[in-house]
């Protein structure tokens, strides 16, 4: 269990590393920002791995019953709900983190539809 435990820790903080890494040329008032949804993110990646692992080998449902006088029904997991809800909640971090990241310059970026500079003049008005 201990041995379990250290080696969540540490993928924990190799998964830290990384994004921090990544992050690295974020501005600095958005690193201070970052550094706690930096963590939730690594925390989440590491733990949907280990719920992934676990639906894979024991399916998303299973049979259930309230007690012995009840047909058994099958339900989802309570791992998997807790996957669904975690995954979309790291989607939403991803997401937040990535749109911290500065907007790419000369060029660099894909042709604009035009949105951005709708809303930066609208946001002027």
């Amino acid at each position: 269990m201990k041995n379990q435990i250290k080696a969540k820790k540490a993928a924990i903080t190799k998964e830290k590393n990384r994004l921090t890494e990544i992050c690295e040329n974020l501005p600095e008032n958005k690193k201070a920002l970052a550094v706690g949804l930096i963590e939730n993110i690594a925390f989440q990646r590491i733990e949907l791995q280990g719920l992934r692992d676990f639906l894979a080998v024991n399916g998303w449902t299973e049979m259930f019953s309230q007690s012995e006088k009840q047909e058994p029904y099958s339900r989802i997991r309570p791992e998997a709900d807790i996957f669904i809800k975690t995954l979309s909640l790291y989607a939403k971090n991803i997401k937040t983190l990535s749109e911290m990241s500065p907007k790419p310059v000369n060029g660099l970026a894909d042709e604009s539809d035009g949105f951005d500079a709708f809303a930066e003049g609208r946001d002027r008005a």
